[in-house]
């Protein structure tokens, strides 16, 4: 790479800078070349001073789109249909009643455990998981009890990560 610093250093010190430009009036600029004022160009900044009278006559300067809404401005202006709402809370309310059924019957087979009542409680401890949409199939869970869900990448048919 090419070092500029002491081109660099005069330009910020002195403020030197020869443009070069090339037979028609064009300033050459070419990253490669080892000649300072081929890769760089200087661009002259002023400070602007603004009308603001000027700029409000034509814009407005308040943002509304970006402001943050409050729970009001939600629960008035909900895109979602009571319908669709009504729904969400009944499918809510399912699975807290299935999630307590199961943690019910989760208890409860810890007190009683025969092997004809074990492989009864795990399936239905499996069902009621498969209803939560925890798993698909009893191939999904555990073997052993509380029979929980086997993490996609500990599952047989998982791809190699």
């Amino acid at each position: 790479m090419i070092n500029f610093s002491q081109d660099i250093a005069n330009f910020i010190n002195y403020g030197t800078y020869n443009y070069q430009f090339d037979n028609v009036g064009n300033e050459i600029l070419n990253p490669s070349s080892s000649v300072f004022q081929q890769v760089y160009f200087r661009l002259p900044l002023g400070s602007f001073i603004y009308n603001n009278s000027k700029i409000l006559s034509f814009y407005n300067p308040v943002f509304t789109e970006f402001i943050p809404a409050t729970s009001s401005v939600f629960s008035s202006t909900s895109s979602f249909s009571q319908d669709a709402l009504d729904k969400i809370e009944e499918i809510s309310f399912i699975n807290s009643q299935l999630q307590k059924q199961l943690d019910s019957l989760v208890v409860s087979s810890t007190m009683n455990s025969g092997s004809a009542t074990e492989q009864s409680v795990k399936l239905v401890i499996i069902n009621l998981r498969i209803q939560l949409g925890q798993g698909d199939s009893e191939g999904d869970f555990q073997d052993v009890y509380p029979y929980l869900p086997i993490p996609p990448e500990q599952k047989e048919d998982a791809p190699p990560i």
